[in-house]
């Protein structure tokens, strides 16, 4: 018989996870914790973690500490009971839509919406009979007019894609309420400006791929709200495998330690270039809540704190123009995302908006010739050189 002291076969020392080395102090930075399951003490302890009597985990899809940090913090930035992170932007609206909707449900969709969100609802939700009707979300009285009592959802953005209309939130959520269907907003365009849980939405939802990462590299989602609905939407998002995993939690939670830093300095960089292209001859139109010729600046310069947000549009109103105007861009790269510490651009028709029929574009007012703008760190004066002699580029 082999002596208890006999030292482990090699094989046994390379499977087992080695001993956790002592200290008495805590790292300053919180660690990845990439372990997607979790050691059980015995029978007693597991009952009390799945029946909630013990707090703990024991599947990452379940939950894991790097997720709960991150929710913990985007919770309390948007005043809400709870939040949720999940796989994608995409994956936070599907499994909040799963929770909600059912067969003969209908959604108030904002014109304007995340393509993205609409073929959720309008293509993919629709084989389930589930229904969907359009309003402007700058006027209230168009929602009043669409909702019905089969609407079980009211689902708009703070900032729309691609023309920064500001949705009159409280209004929406008036009427939301008196149909008692929980507004939803889509906050990925505008996080920290304002908060729209206090406004009267239910729900919040972010893209933290975008603004809240901040550095292109990660996709997650993200859902604020209520206890009671969050805990719902998260039985759901690990139903269908929603759910975030660690090493993109930990990096949106240090992106979120920079996020008021980097919202300042880009919405003011935002506003300087908006005012400087809106002299510009070249430029058909400028589209940001800044301008003081936007149709929402004033209930812009009340509801929102802290800058105008980092996106602006322009309106070079020709396919060809607009071509020209990217390739003659040093320093501005074309990425269809946004948010990124550099600025980058993207051409809506192209991308986000492609494969809607003219009429749908004139609607929402796109054109060929729109480019939209996710502006970054850089000095100012750094990217006017570049913008400005794009401009001139024929």
């Amino acid at each position: 018989m082999p002596s208890p002291h006999q030292p482990p076969d090699d094989s046994t020392t390379c499977a087992r996870p080695g001993e956790e080395p002592p200290s008495r102090t805590r790292p300053l930075v919180p660690p990845i914790e990439l372990s997607a399951v979790y050691r059980i003490e015995g029978l007693d302890q597991v009952d009390a973690l799945y029946e909630g009597r013990e707090p703990g985990f024991i599947y990452a899809r379940d939950g894991h500490p790097n997720a709960v940090r991150l929710a913990s913090k985007v919770a309390t930035l948007e005043g809400a009971e709870a939040a949720l992170v999940c796989a994608s932007g995409m994956g936070a609206e599907a499994a909040l839509l799963l929770t909600l909707l059912g067969p003969g449900d209908e959604v108030a969709l904002s014109e304007g919406l995340y393509g993205r969100t609409v073929a959720l609802v309008g293509r993919e939700l629709a084989r389930f009979d589930i229904g969907h009707r359009t309003f402007d979300a700058t006027c209230p009285n168009s929602l009043r007019a669409v909702i019905g009592p089969k609407t079980r959802l009211v689902f708009a953005e703070t900032l729309s894609n691609p023309l920064v209309r500001l949705a009159d939130i409280k209004g929406l959520a008036e009427v939301a309420d008196a149909a008692n269907a929980p507004l939803v907003i889509d906050h990925t365009f505008a996080p920290l400006l304002c908060r729209p849980l206090e406004l009267g939405a239910k729900v919040v939802t972010h893209s933290a791929t975008k603004l809240i990462g901040g550095h292109s590299d990660l996709t997650l989602g993200l859902l604020a709200g209520s206890s009671d609905l969050i805990g719902r939407v998260s039985t759901v998002a690990s139903t269908f495998g929603l759910s975030g995993n660690p090493f993109e939690s930990w990096l949106a939670l240090r992106g979120v330690a920079t996020l008021a830093l980097r919202s300042a300095r880009a919405c003011a960089t935002a506003l300087a270039l908006a005012e400087r292209l809106a002299g510009a001859r070249d430029v058909a139109a400028v589209h940001y809540p800044g301008l003081a010729d936007h149709p929402d600046h004033v209930r812009a310069a009340r509801l929102l704190q802290g800058g105008f947000g980092t996106i602006l549009t322009i309106d070079l109103k020709e396919r060809g123009r607009a071509d020209s105007f990217i390739r003659a861009l040093q320093h501005i790269p074309f990425a269809p995302s946004l948010g990124d510490v550099a600025t980058t651009l993207s051409h809506p028709a192209t991308t986000s908006h492609r494969g809607q029929s003219a009429e749908q574009w004139a609607r929402q007012g796109i054109t060929p010739g729109l480019i939209r703008l996710s502006i970054g760190l850089e000095d100012p004066d750094d990217l006017w050189k570049d913008l400005h002699q794009a401009l001139q580029a024929r």
